[in-house]
């Protein structure tokens, strides 16, 4: 609880602080222009001085954290000169979060609160790292397993970065591999206010005893209930003794819920992953919100979800190129609900009982750039490259018909001598008795990052990302509906009459990322334009009025910190339909977005 206490206030001093320090830099001999009179306001050096040095030393660093060295470079170059030759011994170097870097082993903690917080926490084991190596003592280097292990250590969350060096030995055919990891802080705690009649606490560690497990309770406080109060617990082991097997258990109950879901499950993690599958097992009492009428009622279900895969390599073995896979899978998913809206065979087909026959072949081939300041603030990103075919068909049994499914995906991603690129396209439907196409869908979506442009000591990168979505032949009632909000429309901007059946949108930005850290947090300013069209699918959505939204913020993130990043944003919608609900202003947190990747999952079918 303590520890919460002073985390919470350590990040209000650090606000504050990032506050006045832009004032200050602001205000600094800045002449302010009003209606035909001017005022000019100059700090006395000696004040500006003081509160500098004062403010530096809390919350400055004398040195910028060096921040690799990677410029959308091939991942498995780094290891080329090994290639083939023996790993003798596998050394750990496990640093602490604050001050260190994987790439400059001359940078340390330069004041107390960064060796405070290194000396209170808890390292992950060394055998949790060595079970996550997909390579071992006697086995050969092969330059592009070297990079995916890389990746994989940075997928477990634990770690702000990671580094994997190799040195030859005195035997010229052996190399010593060191895996240098430098560890996040795990631990957070956050509160949600919404009134004194209304609240939810969040209490979460990551890396539970340095055991890599992750726990999570949450508490919500709503005096409306005749129980006030309700929780929330989820714990989750992401990988069984080096097994890859994940599973993930959750409950939630009060307020309407009564939740019980347990999952293991394990993924083709790595080009030379053979099998894969999973298993998902959920009962659920709970309210659901109806968006079109902004009502809300009760529904129960149970689903069990079941699926195997197996992969084949069909090309030729390359030291420093992933293999090219073919994969099959299978899959069984069955849901039936035991409260829900009214249904019939074309109305409410999204609470319909069911049960899926499925089977899918795809190809994959995936390749990794190694960069930064793409989703990230300055520590290590990898870039999926490659490209992924998916063929996916099966048959559905409902509570009124028998039809076939049927589905498919194409998606590729290159990065190219002016930023990255990646396209996709998805389709997903029935095919009803007397070949009747039915809930059919289409999804096109594009995204492309430039290369970063500097500006002084600043980096610049522009952002781009175009997605369309086409139903034809849908049902009615709920979920047969797309919405223009949130990550597929205009943000800020939610309206119930922001609904249709073909939606296309385009969001803009342009990030500028500060050279400057406070307390290790790093401020990145951006500007956003999103422009939205929302319509029927027997029309042209063109012909539809256009939504815009245009704007400013700044984000606000350390990476050596387990929250994710701090948000602040204002802006400004010349157009707002009915009923909007408009946030010209936010005071938020977002989470980290990440790469499309190109390894092929379970079959599925793409949902509208």
């Amino acid at each position: 609880m303590f520890k919460s206490i002073n985390l919470s206030i350590q990040l209000l001093k650090t606000i504050i602080a990032f506050v006045m320090m832009v004032s200050l830099s602001f205000l600094t001999n800045k002449t302010f222009s009003g209606n035909n009179a001017f005022l000019d306001i100059v700090w006395p050096d000696s004040l500006k001085n003081n509160l500098s040095t004062t403010m530096y030393k809390w919350f400055g660093r004398k040195n910028r954290i060096t921040s690799p060295a990677y410029d959308n470079q091939v991942a498995s170059n780094k290891f080329m000169a090994y290639e083939g030759k023996t790993i003798a011994q596998i050394l750990f170097l496990r640093l602490s979060p604050f001050g260190y870097s994987v790439f400059d082993s001359t940078q340390g903690p330069q004041n107390r609160v960064e060796r405070f917080g290194n000396a209170v926490h808890f390292p992950t084991w060394k055998a949790i790292i060595r079970n996550s190596l997909i390579f071992s003592e006697g086995d050969r280097v092969i330059p592009y397993e070297m990079a995916e292990a890389e990746q994989l250590l940075r997928q477990r969350n634990l770690f702000e970065d990671v580094n994997i060096v190799l040195e030859t030995l005195d035997d010229t055919n052996q190399v010593r591999v060191t895996v240098i990891t430098k560890e996040q802080w795990t631990t957070s705690a956050g509160m949600q206010y919404s009134s004194p009649e209304k609240m939810k606490f969040v209490l979460l560690e990551r890396n539970f005893a340095g055991l890599g497990l992750k726990t999570k309770a949450t508490a919500y406080y709503d005096k409306t209930f005749l129980s006030p109060w309700s929780y929330q617990g989820e714990f989750d082991v992401p990988d069984y003794f080096g097994s890859y097997i994940s599973s993930t258990f959750f409950l939630r109950n009060g307020h309407g819920y009564e939740t019980y879901s347990v999952k293991f499950n394990r993924d083709f993690y790595a080009s030379r992953t053979q099998y894969a599958g999973g298993i998902e097992l959920k009962f659920s009492d709970e309210p659901y919100r109806i968006f079109t009428n902004d009502s809300v009622i009760h529904i129960s279900y149970r689903l069990q979800d079941w699926w195997i895969g197996r992969s084949i390599r069909v090309s030729r073995r390359s030291p420093s190129v992933a293999p090219l896979n073919l994969v099959f899978a299978l899959r069984y998913y069955q849901k039936d609900f035991f409260s829900r809206l009214p249904v019939s065979m074309y109305v409410n087909p999204y609470f319909h009982s069911f049960r899926d026959y499925v089977v899918s072949v795809g190809l994959s081939n995936q390749n990794i750039y190694r960069s930064s300041l793409y989703f990230g603030f300055g520590s290590t990103e990898d870039i999926p490259v490659g490209y992924k075919i998916q063929l996916t068909s099966g048959i559905e049994q409902s509570d009124f018909q028998r039809r076939f499914l049927i589905g498919g995906e194409m998606s590729a991603a290159e990065v190219t001598p002016i930023g990255y690129l990646f396209l996709s396209s998805r389709l997903g439907g029935y095919l009803a008795e007397g070949h009747k196409i039915e809930q059919a869908v289409i999804n096109i979506r594009a995204q492309y990052f430039t290369k970063p442009f500097h500006l002084g000591r600043s980096s610049i990168r522009h952002f781009v990302r175009y997605d369309f979505t086409r139903g034809a032949a849908r049902f009615k009632g709920e979920r047969e509906y797309v919405v223009l909000q949130n990550n597929y429309g205009i943000r800020g901007l939610n309206s119930p009459e922001l609904c249709g059946q073909t939606r296309l949108m385009f969001n803009f930005e342009t990030m500028m990322y500060s050279p400057h850290y406070i307390w290790g947090f790093r401020p990145a300013f951006y500007v956003f334009a999103d422009l939205g069209l929302i319509g029927q699918a027997d029309e042209l959505v063109y012909l539809n009025p256009m939504y815009s939204g245009f704007g400013l913020g700044l984000r606000l993130k350390n990476e050596s910190l387990i929250f994710p990043t701090f948000l602040f944003r204002f802006g400004y919608y010349p157009r707002l339909p009915q009923n909007a609900e408009v946030a010209y202003w936010l005071i938020s947190t977002e989470a980290r977005k990440n790469f499309e990747n190109f390894r092929i999952k379970g079959p599925y079918i793409l949902q509208f």
